[in-house]
C-alpha cells in the first residue's frame, strides 16, 4: 500500500443516530446514560416521533374542529425533543406514521400504522401545527436549522407502507408544503428507500420519487417539481457477505439524481446501516474482532465513495454496553483523527472478499493511520504479510517516528468471545425458558472487572520500526490476519 497525496478532510460522517423510541429522555435520571449511549452523536434522527409499534403510541392528534383542522396535543413530543436537546444532541425530524384514526381503514403492521392519511388536507394542518410547535417551543432561528424527512422505507411493504407509490408522492408533496408553509428554508427528502440491490433496483421506487421531484406535477401546487433537499438509502450487511454492493447503491442513485442538473447539490446517505445478520439469523451487530475490520473497511469505502452521512444504529456500536468492544476502539480511532487532512491510500488488494486498506489522516504534525485487512467471512483465516509504505520524502524528511501503535485482532479480541463462554455455562444450569437478556445482565454483572480488563485496547511492544529505502520511502512490514486493524501514530 503507497500513501502521500491529501485528498479532502476527515469528515464525522457517523454523527447521527437513528432513534425509534424517543421517550426515555423524558426522564432525566435517565439522560447521562443516553448521553454514552450515543456518544459519538451530535444529532438524533426521531424515526417514528408520530407514532410507533403501538397504533395509539406517540399520537397527538386529538380529533378535527368545526373548521376542519386537526386538534393537535404535542407536548409530550415538545418535551422528548427538550430531553434530546438537554444531552447536547440536536434532533432531526421523521415525519411518520399517519396517525391511526386519520387513516380510512389504519393497517398496524411491524412498525405501527403502515396507511396514508384518508384527507391529506387533515394531515397537512396536523403536519403544519407541529411545525409551528416546533417553532413556538425552540425558536425558528433553531428548528430552521433541523432536517425534516417524510417517512422511512415507503418501497418497504407491508413493514413501513401500504398505500400505493403514486398514494406516498402525494403525501410527500403535501408533508413537504405544510413543512415549508412555517420553516420556508427547511431541509426536507423523502423517507430512506430500501437499498436498491442487484436483485432490488428494478423494484426501488428511488427513480420514481426522483423524477417526481424534478419533474413531476406537484399535488399541492399544481406546478412541476417538489423541494428534494437529500436522498437517503437503507444499506445493511451480513457476516459472509461481500459489500461490493454498498458502492453499486451509492452510484445508482446518483446516476438517478444526476440526471436533473437542478438536483446536482442533492447528497446521497445512507440511513440505516449495521451488521444485521449471520447465516441467515439475526445478530443485530457484532462484538468482536469481526466488527472492528469489518468498520474500518466500510470506512475507507464511505471516504472513497464521498458520502458524507451514515446515521449507524446504536446496537451496531454499543455491542458491549458501555465496555469498549473492538468496533468501539475503532469509533474511538475515527473521532481521534476527525478533522484531519485524508492522505490517497493505494491498496494492491482490493478484494471484497479479503480487503486490506487503510485510512490515513494528517493533523498538523501528527499522522495517524488506520491499516486493516477484512475477511468477508468470520474465519480469521491465515495471517499475511502487508507492506505500508510512505511515499513522498515529507515523511522522511521531518523525521517521523512511530509513537503508538495499537492492534486489534483475533488474538486481541476483547470480551465477546469469553462473555459468550460464560453465558454458555450459565445457561446449562437454569431453565430452557430463560431469557437471554436476563442471563445476559446476570453475566455480565458477575464478570464485569473480567470483561472490563479484557476490553482495553492492545498497545504493540516495542513500537514497529520502518525502514527507509534508497528512493526515500519509509516502508512498514505488518502480519495481520482475516480480521486485524492494525493504528499507528506517527510525530
Amino acid at each position: 500500500m503507497d500513501l502521500d497525496t491529501e485528498v479532502g478532510q476527515m469528515y464525522r460522517f457517523w454523527d447521527v443516530y437513528p432513534v425509534t423510541d424517543q421517550s426515555p429522555f423524558l426522564d432525566e435520571q435517565q439522560l447521562s446514560r443516553l448521553k454514552q449511549k450515543y456518544r459519538y452523536a451530535r444529532f438524533i434522527n426521531c424515526v417514528r416521533l408520530f407514532g410507533g409499534k403501538d397504533s395509539k403510541k406517540d399520537d397527538y392528534f386529538r380529533g378535527v374542529d368545526a373548521r376542519g383542522q386537526a386538534i393537535c396535543d404535542f407536548s409530550e413530543a415538545l418535551a422528548m425533543l427538550s430531553g434530546i436537546r438537554s444531552c447536547g444532541f440536536t434532533p432531526w425530524i421523521v415525519l411518520d406514521n399517519v396517525p391511526a384514526e386519520m387513516s380510512e381503514n389504519p393497517t398496524k403492521n411491524l412498525y405501527g400504522n403502515t396507511e396514508p392519511p384518508a384527507s391529506f388536507d387533515l394531515w397537512s394542518s396536523y403536519v403544519r401545527q407541529f411545525a409551528r410547535a416546533l417553532v413556538e417551543e425552540f425558536g425558528v432561528e433553531e428548528v430552521a436549522q433541523w432536517r425534516f424527512r417524510v417517512g422511512t422505507e415507503p418501497d418497504f411493504s407491508p413493514g413501513h407502507w401500504t398505500g400505493t407509490q403514486q398514494q406516498y408522492l402525494k403525501h410527500y408533496d403535501y408533508t413537504v408544503a405544510a413543512v415549508r408553509s412555517v420553516l420556508p428554508s427547511a431541509s426536507i427528502g423523502p423517507g430512506n428507500v430500501i437499498a436498491p440491490l442487484r436483485g432490488r433496483k428494478q423494484k426501488s421506487w428511488a427513480p420514481a420519487i426522483i423524477n417526481h421531484c424534478a419533474t413531476g406535477t406537484n399535488h399541492v401546487s399544481g406546478s412541476t417539481g417538489t423541494p428534494l433537499d437529500v436522498f437517503g438509502s437503507s444499506y445493511y450487511t451480513s457476516v459472509g457477505r461481500s459489500d461490493i454492493q454498498f458502492d453499486a447503491v451509492v452510484e445508482f442513485l446518483r446516476e438517478e439524481i444526476g440526471n436533473h442538473p437542478q438536483f446536482d447539490s442533492v447528497p446521497v446517505e445512507i440511513h440505516e446501516f449495521g451488521i444485521l445478520s449471520e447465516g441467515g439469523k439475526q445478530i443485530a451487530g457484532d462484538g468482536t474482532e469481526f466488527g472492528s475490520s469489518w468498520l474500518a473497511h466500510m470506512s475507507e469505502k464511505i471516504y472513497r465513495n464521498d458520502v458524507r452521512r451514515v446515521y449507524q444504529w446504536d446496537w451496531n456500536t454499543d455491542k458491549g454496553g458501555n465496555i469498549p468492544t473492538p468496533l468501539t476502539h475503532v469509533m474511538d480511532m475515527l473521532e481521534e483523527m476527525a478533522g484531519g487532512t485524508r492522505l490517497s491510500v493505494e491498496s494492491d488488494q482490493m478484494s471484497e472478499m479479503d480487503h486490506i486498506g487503510c485510512i490515513a489522516a494528517r493533523n498538523g504534525d501528527v499522522v495517524n493511520l488506520i491499516v486493516f485487512r477484512h475477511l468477508a467471512e468470520r474465519s480469521n483465516g491465515n495471517k499475511v504479510l502487508v507492506r505500508l509504505t510512505l511515499d513522498g520524502g515529507s515523511f522522511v524528511e521531518k523525521e517521523l517516528s512511530v509513537t503508538r501503535a495499537n492492534l486489534l485482532d483475533g488474538e486481541h479480541a476483547g470480551f465477546m468471545a469469553e462473555r459468550n463462554a460464560d453465558m454458555k455455562h450459565v445457561r446449562a444450569k437454569v431453565a430452557d425458558n430463560a431469557k437471554t437478556h436476563a442471563i445476559t445482565r446476570k453475566v455480565m454483572a458477575a464478570h464485569r472487572a473480567k470483561y472490563e480488563e479484557l476490553s482495553k485496547l492492545h498497545s504493540v511492544d516495542p513500537l514497529p520500526k520502518p525502514t527507509v529505502d534508497s528512493l526515500g520511502r519509509m516502508h512498514f512490514d505488518l502480519m495481520l490476519d482475516g480480521h486485524a486493524v492494525v493504528v499507528l501514530q506517527l510525530r
